[in-house]
Order: structure tokens, then C-alpha cells, then sequence
């Protein structure tokens, strides 16, 4: 498959580690958060690769048999600041999970709970990843904070070939992704 190129479509997200602060004084009490939305994501679809430091997203890809990829990078070459990732993966069967940390000495990948991957990292201008395979076909839920702000604006993935199926509303965080085939 041709890979779909996302870069200028995380740049918008730039400022979101520069005003976390702000942010998590007047965002939504708990009572007023969004359900988390089902997103269908494309059999065997990449993206382009994305370059760490020059903006901020969480991409997931999902290749047939259950294998699964997520990714993040950071907007510190243009925020000057780091992110604190909080990545939680879940499904059924989570098993086969590999993970390459910009950080290795500091950045956690946590696959103690059953079916739940918790990756935590201190990303500036790396590209932090974690594979994994679930059952084929079965639904994963991806639930992410960024320097403790949640916001499903920084989820990229590929619906309908296109990035995010071109979806107009606000995302959900955490997101649900059922994979288009097994």
C-alpha cells in the first residue's frame, strides 16, 4: 500500500503542550467528558513516517492477523517543551509486545495487567512505538493523556483511505478502533 503522508495535518496540534496549563484548569469536569466513539481503521494501511520534535499525534496502524503499531511524537522543536505520553492499549489477548523508546533508561512499557499495555514516556524530538498483537479483528481501545491533557484531536489513522476518514466531529480519547478485516 501507498503510505499516506500526515505531517501537515498534526501542525495545528502544535501548541497543545504550551498550554496545557490553561487547558486543564477550564476543560471539561468528568461528568461532561465524551463516550468513547468506535472508529473503523483500514486493513494493512500505512502513514508516512512522521518526524519527531515538529508536532504532536498518537498514529495506529493495523495489519491483518492482529498486529498492531502505535506511535508518538512530541512538538518540542517548535514548543521548546517535552511531552509526558501515557499511552494505555487494550483488547483481547494482548500478547507479543515490543517497544522502541527514545528514553530506554526512563520511558516504560508496563504489560503486568492482562490484555492492557500502559506505555510512559518522556518524549522531546524521538519517535516512541509499541507493537503488539491482539486478537485478529477484535476491537483495541487506545486511551492517551499528554502532559495530563486527553484530547482526540492528536489520534491519526487511516478510515476510508484517508487520514481519519476524513472525519469532521471531535474525536473521542479514549478511541476505539476496529480493524476493517481480521
Amino acid at each position: 500500500m501507498r503510505p499516506l503522508h500526515v505531517a501537515a495535518l498534526f501542525v495545528p496540534l502544535v501548541v497543545a503542550c504550551a498550554v496545557q496549563t490553561r487547558v486543564d484548569h477550564e476543560g471539561p469536569s468528568p461528568s461532561q467528558e465524551q463516550q468513547p466513539i468506535t472508529v473503523v481503521i483500514d486493513t494493512n494501511q500505512t502513514m508516512g513516517n512522521t518526524g519527531g520534535g515538529d508536532g504532536l499525534g498518537v498514529f495506529v496502524t493495523y495489519n491483518a492477523g492482529g498486529h498492531w503499531r502505535v506511535w508518538w511524537t512530541c512538538d518540542t522543536n517548535v514548543s521548546n517543551l517535552p511531552c509526558d505520553f501515557d499511552v494505555q492499549m487494550s483488547g483481547t489477548s494482548v500478547t507479543n509486545s515490543a517497544s522502541t523508546f527514545s528514553q530506554p533508561s526512563s520511558d516504560v512499557l508496563d504489560s503486568s495487567t492482562s490484555n492492557v499495555l500502559v506505555a510512559q514516556t518522556h518524549t522531546t524530538t524521538g519517535v516512541e512505538s509499541v507493537t503488539f498483537d491482539a486478537t485478529p479483528g477484535a476491537d483495541v481501545t487506545v486511551d492517551v493523556t499528554v502532559s495530563g491533557l486527553r484530547d482526540g484531536r492528536f489520534f491519526f489513522f487511516v478510515q476510508n483511505g484517508q487520514v481519519n476518514g476524513n472525519f469532521q466531529g471531535t474525536l473521542s480519547d479514549p478511541l476505539i478502533f476496529e480493524p476493517s478485516s481480521p
